[in-house]
């Protein structure tokens, strides 16, 4: 029987298993261990899964799994919970982490952790959707959609007050709308509104995860999406099931995320 090394972390109830290559000296886990390690019944349990695959320092690599065993292009709290394991470890408070999406640096200040998730993309062959509309919004029954990319493709629908957000059937929603052609590697879905003091309440369902406490690439794209619109500033706090992170959206178009992160415990995982 083989075993896995790893730490369970979440960042406001978005969880993640991390495993540390270096200590493990084995080869990525296919993807129906990757489907066991994320179940919350018959493994550990996460809604993601990072793999530090090289650690020299001052970089990291590393690979992002949905716990479906897919392999995703971004994951805002799981790279902050990666960055502060590993600037621990090191004893550092700044590190930069490389993912297929880019190279995203990261820092701590006043016990929150920071990263800088780049430039959101518009372009629709970038996001990506099955073809060029008009404008960034598309209609898909009554709700208008704000796509774009924060290295993972993401639909964001406002909706008029909390009541409104709180009827929403998120999971029935959610999953039609992943399933339309339109997004052909489908789509993350944040459901969102402005709340009394201008803050913004967000629910979400994420493609390969579905329903999360919270999701920090998708918290990015709703502060960017609610701008554009002319709801809210570039600097916000985005208030999701599992809390609070702030985004802010700087004047050279990067993308700020904060919020806490927490270590949970360390085990083994046991498998055939």
């Amino acid at each position: 029987m083989k075993n896995i090394e790893f730490i369970k972390m979440h960042g406001l109830g978005n969880d993640f298993v991390i495993i540390d290559h270096s200590k493990n000296q084995l080869e990525l886990p296919q993807k129906e261990i990757l489907k066991k390690i994320g179940s919350r019944r018959f493994g550990i349990g996460c809604d993601q899964i990072l793999i530090i695959n090289s650690d020299d320092q001052s970089n990291a690599k590393v690979t992002i799994f949905n716990n479906d065993g897919s392999e995703a292009g971004a994951c805002g709290n799981g790279i902050r919970c990666v960055a502060s394991y590993l600037m621990e470890k090191q004893n550092k408070n700044k590190i930069k982490i490389q993912t297929i999406s880019g190279i995203l640096q990261c820092w701590i200040e006043d016990n929150n952790c920071f990263v800088n998730m780049g430039k959101p993309i518009f372009k629709w062959s970038k996001i990506p959707l099955a073809k060029e509309f008009e404008t960034q919004i598309i209609k898909i029954d009554n709700y208008d959609l704000f796509c774009l990319s924060m290295g993972n493709p993401h639909a964001v629908i406002f909706l008029e007050n909390l009541k409104e957000l709180d009827k929403i059937d998120i999971e029935t929603l959610g999953k039609k709308i992943q399933n339309i052609d339109i997004f052909p590697e489908s789509v993350n879905v944040e459901f969102a509104t402005i709340l009394d003091d201008n803050s913004i309440r967000m629910k979400v369902w994420e493609r390969g995860s579905g329903r999360t406490l919270a999701c920090g690439s998708g918290a990015c794209a709703t502060l960017v999406a609610a701008n554009k619109q002319d709801l809210s500033l570039r600097k916000n706090d985005i208030i999701l099931d599992g809390g609070k992170l702030t985004i802010n959206w700087l004047e050279n178009d990067d993308v700020i995320m904060s919020g806490e992160v927490t270590l949970v415990f360390k085990g083994n995982f046991y498998y055939d």
